[in-house]
C-alpha cells in the first residue's frame, strides 16, 4: 500500500479521539443519542482544527447499525464510508464545484433517498467559495431539504457567506487545539509511530503550528522523513522549518535596545547565511515582541504566555530593561516589515533597514515634527554638533508680542544658561523628589542623569533606548517639572550613556568623569521607586 501522510493516517474515527473541541462533541452526542439530529450544519474554524474529520465522524455516526457508541466503525454501514466508496455521504469541494450546475445537480440528487442507509449526508467543504448564484440555487433545499437530507457544510470564513445561508444552519465554531492538548496528543502519536521526537521538540512543533494538528502532524511527518532512525531535536525543527533559536531574538532585542547596529547587522548575516527564511524570522520576532509586551504588562502567570518559568522571567527580565513603549514601537515597525516583505525580490535589506530604525528611533505624536526631529537627529549624528536654538524662530516670536499691543503681557521665563545647568546636576536628587508623576519620577530616578555638554542644553543621559523613548514621549512633561523647580526654560536633549561618551570624547578627548555612571542593575520603573538620602 502506499504511504499516507500522518495527518490522513492519524485522522480521528471516533468522537472521543477527536481533540480540543469537546463542545461540539459533546453536542453531536447528544443529538444522536435523543434522535434530535438538525438537517443543516455549518462548521467553523481556522485550517486544521478537525471541521472535515467531525462531519466525516458525524456522517457515520447517524448511519450506524452497529452495537455500542456510534459510530462502530465495523458495521456494514461504517465500513463503506470509512472507505469512501458509500453512495450515501457525498462530499464536495466546493472550491472547485462552485458553480449553479454543482448546485443543480445535488438538487436533482437529493430526490433520491439513501440505499442502505438512514440519512444522505452531503459533506461541502471550503462552501464560502460558492458563487453567489449557487448560493440562491441552495436555499430553498438548504431549508427544507427531504427528512433523509443531511447538510455539512464547512468553511474558514463564515463571514463571506450570505446571511440567508447562515440562518438556515445549526452553527458550530472549531477553536484552536491549546498548546498542551497538542502536545499532548503528538507525544500519543509519536509513541503509536515508535518514533523518537524529544518533548521540546513537540512543544515547539504545537507552537508553530498556531492550534492546527494537521500543520503539526505535517512538519511532524517531514522531520521523521528527513532524519530517519534518527531521534527529531528541537534544533533539527528549526533546520527544517527554517526557524532560529530564541536567543537570537533576546540578542537581537538588546543590541537594538543599546543602538549597536553592527551586532544588529551580524547577527541578520549569520541568518541569512545559514539559509533561514526572513519572514519567518520577522514573524517569530514580532512574537517574541509580543511576548516581552505581556510579561512586563502582566503579573503572575497567564495563559495568554503558555511557556516555561524560565522564559517567561527571561522576557520580563529583557521587558524591565527596554521599557514597554519601545516594545511597542518595535511591533509597529517590524508588523510594517512583515507586509513589505510579502512583496519585496530583497527582504534581507528591508529587514536590515527596520533593524537600524530600531537601534535609532523617532518619537512624536504629529507628521511635522516627526520630519522635523528626523532632520535634527541626523544633522546631530552625521557632523558631531548640536545645533543651537532656531534664532530667527525666536525674534518672530518677539515681533509679533510687541506688535499686539492689546493683548496683556506673557509671563517671560528666562532661558536656562550653563549655570542653571549645573545648579540642575548639583541638586538632581531633591529635583527628583519634587517630580509629581510617579513614573517619570521612577523613570529619572533610575534611568537618566543630568549632564552639560556644550551650549545651552541640559542633556539627559540615559541608560538605553528604552528610557530615551519614554523620556522623548514625555518631554512636555519633562520640560515643566524643570520650569516649576528651578523657574528657567531649558532646552533639554535627551541621548543614550554610549552617545554621550563618544560625544565628550569628541569635544575634550576623555569621558565626563563627573557623570554618575548609570548600571543596568538600576533599572526600576516598574517597581518600588528609589529613596533618596537628605
Amino acid at each position: 500500500m502506499a504511504y499516507q501522510a500522518l495527518y490522513r493516517r492519524l485522522r480521528p474515527q471516533r468522537f472521543e479521539d477527536v481533540a480540543g473541541q469537546e463542545h461540539i462533541i459533546k453536542t453531536l452526542e447528544n443529538q444522536i443519542e435523543n434522535n434530535r439530529i438538525n438537517h443543516a450544519y455549518l462548521f467553523c474554524g481556522t485550517r486544521g482544527t478537525g471541521k472535515t474529520t467531525t462531519a466525516k465522524i458525524f456522517a457515520r455516526a447517524i448511519n450506524c447499525i452497529g452495537e455500542g457508541k456510534k459510530p462502530c466503525n465495523k458495521c456494514s454501514v461504517c465500513q463503506p464510508i470509512l472507505q469512501g466508496t458509500s453512495v450515501n455521504v457525498i462530499e464536495i469541494d466546493a472550491a472547485s464545484n462552485n458553480g449553479v450546475d454543482n448546485i443543480r445537480d445535488i438538487i436533482e440528487e437529493v430526490q433520491y433517498p439513501p440505499t442502505d442507509c438512514k440519512y444522505k449526508v452531503y459533506i461541502i467543504d471550503e462552501v464560502h467559495m460558492l458563487s453567489s448564484g449557487a448560493f440562491n440555487a441552495l436555499l430553498k433545499t438548504l431549508e427544507e431539504p427531504p427528512e433523509y437530507v443531511v447538510f455539512i457544510l464547512a468553511t474558514t470564513d463564515p463571514q463571506k457567506m450570505p446571511v440567508t445561508v447562515l440562518s438556515r444552519c445549526q452553527r458550530f465554531d472549531f477553536h484552536r487545539i491549546s498548546k498542551d492538548t497538542m502536545v499532548k496528543v503528538l507525544k500519543e502519536y509519536m509513541e503509536e509511530e515508535n518514533a523518537e521526537v524529544s518533548d521540546e521538540a513537540i512543544e515547539y512543533i504545537a507552537e508553530l503550528s498556531d492550534g492546527a494538528m494537521r500543520d503539526a502532524l505535517s512538519i511532524l511527518d517531514q522531520c521523521i522523513s528527513f532524519y530517519f532512525d534518527q531521534e527529531v531535536t528541537v534544533d533539527k525543527v528549526m533546520e527544517i522549518t527554517g526557524s532560529v533559536d530564541r536567543s537570537v531574538f533576546f540578542e537581537l532585542t538588546e543590541a537594538m535596545n543599546v543602538s549597536d547596529s553592527g551586532k544588529c547587522m551580524d547577527i541578520i548575516d549569520k541568518i541569512v547565511i545559514q539559509g533561514r527564511d526572513i519572514g519567518q524570522f520577522v514573524f517569530d520576532l514580532i512574537t517574541h515582541f509580543r511576548n516581552i509586551l505581556l510579561a512586563v504588562s502582566t503579573e503572575g502567570e497567564t495563559k495568554a504566555l503558555d511557556y516555561s518559568k524560565d522564559y517567561v522571567d527571561k522576557l520580563r527580565e529583557q521587558g524591565k530593561s527596554i521599557g514597554y513603549e519601545y516594545v511597542m514601537s518595535l511591533i509597529s515597525a517590524f508588523s510594517e516589515l512583515a507586509n513589505q516583505i510579502k512583496f519585496s525580490a530583497n527582504p534581507r535589506i528591508l529587514l536590515e533597514v527596520c533593524a537600524i530604525k530600531g537601534c535609532n528611533p523617532v518619537v512624536s505624536y504629529d507628521f511635522g515634527s516627526v520630519n522635523k526631529r528626523l532632520k535634527t537627529l541626523e544633522e546631530k549624528i552625521e557632523k558631531g554638533a548640536v545645533l543651537s536654538a532656531p534664532v530667527v524662530a525666536a525674534e518672530n516670536v518677539r515681533q509679533e508680542n510687541a506688535a499686539d499691543e492689546k493683548k496683556e503681557e506673557a509671563v517671560v521665563i528666562e532661558k536656562a544658561v550653563p549655570e542653571d545647568i549645573k545648579n540642575v546636576i548639583s541638586m538632581w536628587n531633591k529635583f527628583v523628589k519634587s517630580v509629581g508623576s510617579d513614573m517619570l519620577r521612577s523613570m529619572i530616578s533610575t534611568q537618566a542623569r543630568p549632564a552639560f555638554l556644550e551650549d545651552d542644553y541640559l542633556t539627559l543621559v540615559t541608560l538605553n533606548n528604552g528610557s530615551l523613548f519614554y523620556l522623548e514621549s514625555h518631554m512636555e512633561e519633562v520640560k515643566k517639572s524643570f520650569e516649576n523647580y528651578f523657574g528657567k526654560d531649558f532646552e533639554i536633549r535627551v541621548m543614550t550613556e554610549d552617545k554621550y561618551n563618544k560625544r565628550h570624547i569628541e569635544k575634550y578627548g576623555a569621558k565626563d568623569p563627573e557623570l554618575k555612571e548609570l548600571r543596568k542593575e538600576d533599572f526600576n520603573v516598574l517597581g518600588d521607586f528609589v529613596q533618596f538620602e537628605e
